[in-house]
């Protein structure tokens, strides 16, 4: 089995930038990208891309997850406290407003 990669998010002028630990980018996505791959309903199960830039940008707001891809009960618990905080429905499941809010702050 493959040692997860760990991953980071940032945000610059507009963009997500996902990047490995050593800091070189693996992917940018725009703000525009972002919406056409990503607004989905990412929720408990899910795995792959979406997963990935939800973990990592859960942690670029304090959260600690590992980024590998998997929607689990971490996941879900860390999407909760973090909807929580911000005072939006705790559904556990990352839709639209997840996803616009995450970004924008």
């Amino acid at each position: 089995m493959d040692e997860p990669i760990e991953l980071y998010a940032s945000f610059d002028d507009g963009r997500l930038i996902i990047e490995r630990k050593d800091h070189d980018p693996i992917s940018i996505i725009t703000h525009e990208e972002l919406s056409e791959e990503c607004f989905e309903v990412v929720e408990y199960g899910c795995v792959g891309h979406a997963v990935k830039a939800l973990q990592a940008l859960l942690n670029c707001h304090g959260q600690h997850l590992e980024v590998d891809g998997i929607f689990g009960e971490l996941t879900q618990t860390a999407l909760i406290i973090w909807q929580d905080q911000n005072k939006l429905p705790a559904t556990g499941q990352a839709d639209m407003l997840v996803w616009e809010t995450l970004i924008r702050r």
